[in-house]
């Protein structure tokens, strides 16, 4: 299921994906619990970067392993597995704090609220929520990115 698209690697057209939304969206989820007064403006975009951003985080790590039993079989001989599975346990990190990422970004979305609406919890789980979506916004990109720099150690090693 998460093998090919239209004849292509599903893995290698997902994580491009992933590499640019994740990043886009952490900052607009950052945008929307540090600023109060963007908070209706980023209410809509920043729920659907977060959703597609776990989404995305997901089909990635699945079709990364499916990617990975194909290369096992077919290039085995040309593959260095030390690096590919440090890939594969960034990624699978990655997948958990992206999908971390979008469930405390869309608690955030449900309770933080914009100035003119009435916060149903208060400033204090305000703060506390909106710390923790900060921390996961930091995490999950920077796992994203060092996970891609150890998938682009697997394809191009040897070749530059």
């Amino acid at each position: 299921m998460f093998d090919y698209i239209l004849g292509l690697p599903m893995h290698a057209l997902v994580i491009h994906a992933v590499v640019v939304l994740v990043p886009l969206s952490g900052l607009l989820a950052i945008g929307y619990v540090a600023r109060p007064d963007w908070r209706r403006v980023l209410r809509w975009p920043t729920a659907a970067g977060a959703l597609i951003s776990g989404v995305t985080a997901f089909v990635a790590a699945e079709s990364g392993e499916a990617l990975q039993r194909r290369v096992s079989q077919v290039r085995a001989s040309t593959t260095d597995f030390e690096l590919l599975s440090r890939h594969t346990a960034w990624g699978d990190r990655a997948k958990l704090l992206c999908l971390v990422f979008m469930v405390l970004t869309l608690v955030a979305l449900w309770f933080v609220r914009p100035p003119e609406e009435e916060s149903p919890r208060g400033h204090a789980f305000d703060v506390l929520i909106g710390t923790l979506v900060v921390l996961a916004a930091v995490a999950a990109t920077t796992t994203v990115a060092i996970a891609g720099h150890a998938g682009s150690q697997v394809v191009w090693n040897g070749l530059a």
